[in-house]
């Protein structure tokens, strides 16, 4: 992979996206859920937790793909396939008609960041 700049204008920004979206999880949920019509019970709080530490270490490897995508390869292949469930799982529960459309739209994010992840790995492929 070519070492220029475009690793780190694509990937430090997906990392505080992500950083943002894991604070948020973890530190304002019962205020994120209400303002996308999602239900929170208590006994749902621990499987919160544990998507924000999953989306704060995803974070964490976009960071480490900006510094150095050669090495970091494999967090933007899981980032990629990553992005793409969250947006499938988002999109498939608001069309079943369990959550509003809230979460699908701050999901887009994730598809896009998905699409320039796959782009950028077929613009430097592995050597």
């Amino acid at each position: 992979m070519a070492r220029d700049n475009s690793a780190r204008r694509l990937f430090i920004p997906a990392a505080l996206f992500n950083f943002a979206a894991g604070g948020l999880f973890l530190f304002a949920m019962p205020w994120l859920a209400g303002s996308m019509r999602i239900e929170l019970t208590p006994s749902a709080m621990p499987f919160v937790h544990i998507t924000a530490s999953a989306v704060l270490l995803f974070g964490w490897g976009y960071w480490q793909a900006g510094v150095d995508p050669v090495r970091n390869r494999i967090a933007i292949v899981m980032g990629m396939v990553g992005k793409i469930a969250v947006v499938a799982v988002a999109f498939g529960h608001a069309l079943a008609g369990g959550i509003g459309w809230g979460l699908p739209a701050l999901t887009v994010v994730d598809l896009v960041f998905a699409i320039l992840f796959w782009r950028f790995l077929r613009a430097h492929p592995a050597a």
